[in-house]
């Protein structure tokens, strides 16, 4: 506070207010940390973070955005049919110069940016670097003389073996439905390939091609019958199925590194975890993991101060924050890091490590590119495949019919370019 002739106090300027809406919990001290140390920093903004439940986010969001009670930041699901939507309402503010006047291009990854990206303009930044393989229990494959394959007929090998020891070879459980869409996007990333992948999403290849009519038969209809999986998978949750892994009952679990942290925490896990990306099918393709980001963040087109929501965004995104979301809240952020000046599980350092080496090489999590009919189809589908009542060709013509649907709607993004 100044003082003004005759001895009067002027009040301190008050400080913009913007407010954060996030998923991480009302608990996150790591989030808090890290707001807390921002609002000290600046004298003229003050970050207030409001924590969401993701389902009741996407219920409100645009109609708040709209009557401009919603937040000034938030942080939300990249895919198009998300903030996709969100920035052809013209709701969202475009981050473009931002990228540029912060330097954001050099520190902050390219599929950051790119999932971010839509119709030639960016966004928002993509965060929690995820992508979907196979974890093992290393005490079970030690036991049984296994080792990481390095193809899918190695693969069906240490299943054989393991069926052999009495064990399950891979938990899962498709109760919610979303499970099955992450498994078939690793058999389509690894027999399609990439490239090809990319086109059936931009609908330009269609889903009954052969390649993914044996995406579909492989792990929904051969491994089901084979007995690869636990039994009743349509009635099994996702948390039982981990429940699964982490009591040593199934040696193999595909799913993403969002559970890593569950994964090497002794509370959940006793035995020591290790992790492959599911190997390729054939010769010909190189494999594509799917990969993508947990969430991205985004300012709202009428905020209070743009300006200080960038600076906040380049504040969580320095380098001297990296620490917080590696070892606070296991998160890998989108900044190029080496993950040895951490203090954080192998696991996660292999992780950091994998995506260092493969940035370009990962393939697509099907469900967050896709139209929500698509996605309809896709679940509901895959739980009758499983079930028996639907063939893996039926399922597949059924997704064509999905996705011509959405392309007569105008719901389809492009993203072969």
């Amino acid at each position: 506070s100044g003082q003004q002739a005759g001895g009067e106090t002027t009040p301190a300027a008050a400080k913009t207010q913007l407010v954060l809406w996030d998923q991480f919990g009302a608990d996150a001290t790591a989030m808090d940390q890290m707001v807390a140390e921002f609002n000290e920093q600046n004298t003229d903004i003050e970050i207030v973070r409001e924590s969401q439940a993701t389902g009741a986010m996407r219920d409100v969001i645009r109609t708040a955005l709209d009557a401009g009670t919603g937040p000034d930041i938030m942080y939300y699901d990249t895919g198009p049919g998300f903030a996709g939507v969100l920035a052809r309402a013209g709701l969202l503010a475009p981050l473009d110069q931002a990228y540029s006047d912060y330097g954001w291009d050099e520190r902050i990854l390219g599929i950051a940016r790119e999932r971010c990206t839509f119709d030639g303009v960016t966004y928002g930044i993509g965060n929690e670097l995820e992508f979907v393989g196979m974890f093992y229990n290393q005490r079970i494959f030690d036991e049984l003389g296994l080792a990481a394959p390095e193809t899918h007929d190695d693969l069906m090998g240490v299943i054989e073996n393991l069926k052999t020891a009495g064990l399950i070879p891979v938990s899962f459980g498709n109760q919610d439905k979303w499970p099955a869409g992450h498994t078939f996007s690793v058999f389509s990333g690894n027999i399609a390939g990439k490239e090809k992948l990319a086109q059936a999403i931009s609908g330009e290849t269609p889903w009954n091609d052969e390649d993914f009519v044996q995406a579909i038969q492989i792990p929904f209809v051969d491994w089901v019958a084979g007995g690869v999986y636990n039994t009743d998978v349509n009635a099994v949750t996702y948390d039982d199925s981990n429940l699964l892994f982490y009591n040593g009952q199934a040696a193999m679990r595909l799913t993403g590194s969002w559970m890593i942290e569950s994964f090497t925490d002794p509370e959940f896990m006793a035995d020591p975890v290790n992790f492959f990306f599911y190997p390729p099918i054939r010769s010909d393709v190189p494999i594509a993991p799917p990969a993508g980001l947990g969430s991205g963040y985004f300012v709202a087109k009428a905020a209070d101060s743009p300006e200080g929501a960038f600076r906040f965004l380049d504040f969580l995104f320095s380098e001297e924050q990296a620490a917080n979301w590696l070892e606070g809240m296991a998160n890998i952020p989108p900044l190029r890091l080496n993950p040895d000046d951490y203090n954080i599980s192998d696991l996660l350092k292999f992780t950091i490590t994998a995506l260092n080496e493969s940035g370009d090489e990962m393939g697509y999590n099907i469900d967050v590119l896709t139209p929500d009919n698509f996605n309809t189809m896709m679940f509901d589908g895959f739980q009758e495949v499983i079930g028996g009542q639907k063939s893996a060709q039926q399922q597949a013509d059924d997704l064509e019919a999905a996705m011509q649907q959405a392309k007569e709607d105008g719901k389809v993004m492009d993203i072969t370019g």
